[in-house]
Formats: C-alpha cells, structure tokens, sequence
C-alpha cells in the first residue's frame, strides 16, 4: 500500500512539474530561471518517490536541456547540457530500447561540443553521431534533424542542407521560430539556400495552420448541444 502510494504521489509530482514546465515557456524572461527551479524540484521529489521511472529522468533532461539551448549560453549552458546528459544516461538504465531518449542524449553532446574546444568538441560530436546511429537503428530518420546539426557545426554545408531537407520532407522539423533561434545552424544562417528553406518552410507552416479546424469555444460548444 505505502509503495503504490508513493508511486501516485510521485506520478502527481510529476504532472506538477510538467505543469510548470510549460508555465516557463509563457513566462517573461526575468522570471524563466525561478521557474525552471521549481520544475527542477517537482521532478527531484517524484524522482525520490519512484527512482525507477525513466519518464521521469528523460522529462527532466529534456528541461535541462530546453534551458541550455533556449536560455543560456557559454559555460551555464554546457553545464546544464552535462546535467541533462547524466539524466538521460540514468532513463536509458530503465528504457534502454527507447530510441527518443538516445536521440535527445545526442542533442545535449550536441548542445556540450557547441560550448567546448575544438578538440573536444569532435569528441562529443563523434559520441552524439554513434547516438544517433543507435537511435536510427531503433527507429529509422529519428536524428535526422541533430544530423543536419552536427554537419553545420562541422561547417560541412552541404550535408547539413540535405539532411534539413531529409528533415522536412519526412516532418521532423521543428517550427520555423526554433530554425531561426538555433545556434546549431549559425554556419549556415547566411547561406541564400537556407534563406530560400526558411522561406518555403514557414510557406508550409502558414498553410497547414491554415488547414487546422477553428477550434469552437467553450460556451459555443454548449450552445450547439442545446
């Protein structure tokens, strides 16, 4: 009974941190970091709660993670992709078969080569690429957007835009205001292809949005049931 009840308090931490989670990215700047410590805590408690729940651990590398590539650079930001690393190594200890969790592990060496000498830079991108080779035999073209990363790091141009092309014509891209943030793909910002990607990328997001059914409110939805 004890232990079934710590796993639903736990699971409830959980939620409770995926709650503030998102409270972060509607948040104004000043307030980010505070927040992000809260999550951190949520996460910690249901963590002690049930030390086996790889939901749990791979949640919270994705939040460090989000806060190092969204919200920090330099030293912070490799620190905190270190952190989030340890976290997904730990979710792999109870999922090992979970491809999204060995994907997001290259993101974060991915997000540590970005903030390390050049020497240990390839190392860690050497290690994200072996992830994502794991990961895709798992599940195929789930690294297809960190390759077209760790190529624009490497300054090999070309195969950083036929793997954003991969990306986009399988609909693993993220949202066009992430491909304009992304620091990953600074070497190849200026290119007039990526430009030219850009463009057509957000042409493509404008006309599914515009696809999308207008979501009716609330008090309509009653009002057709009466």
């Amino acid at each position: 009974m004890i232990k079934r009840f710590k796993k639903w308090l736990a699971k409830a931490l959980f939620h409770l941190g995926r709650y503030q989670g998102d409270r972060v990215r509607k948040a104004d700047y000043n307030r980010v970091d505070a927040l992000f410590e809260v999550v951190y805590r949520r996460l910690s408690s249901a963590a002690l709660l049930d030390p086996e729940n790889p939901k749990f651990f791979h949640y919270w590398g994705s939040v460090l993670y989000e806060q190092a590539s969204q919200y920090k650079n330099g030293k912070t930001a490799k620190n905190l992709c270190k952190a989030a690393s340890n976290k997904f190594e730990t979710a792999l200890k109870f999922d090992p078969e979970n491809a999204k969790i060995i994907n997001d592990w290259a993101a974060a060496l991915i997000g540590q080569a970005k903030e390390s000498s050049e020497k240990n830079a390839a190392t860690l991108l050497r290690e994200a690429q072996e992830k994502i080779n794991t990961a895709e035999a798992m599940v195929p073209d789930i690294g297809t957007y960190n390759l077209a990363c760790i190529y624009s790091l490497r300054n090999e141009g070309l195969n950083c835009k036929k793997y954003l092309e991969k990306a986009r014509q399988i609909n693993m891209l993220p949202p066009v205001v992430h491909l304009r943030m992304d620091r990953d793909l600074d070497s190849v910002r200026k290119e007039s292809w990526f430009e030219a990607f850009l463009k057509q990328c957000a042409e493509i997001e404008a006309q599914n949005k515009a696809q999308e059914p207008v979501k009716k409110s609330w008090w309509r939805r009653l009002l057709n049931r009466s």
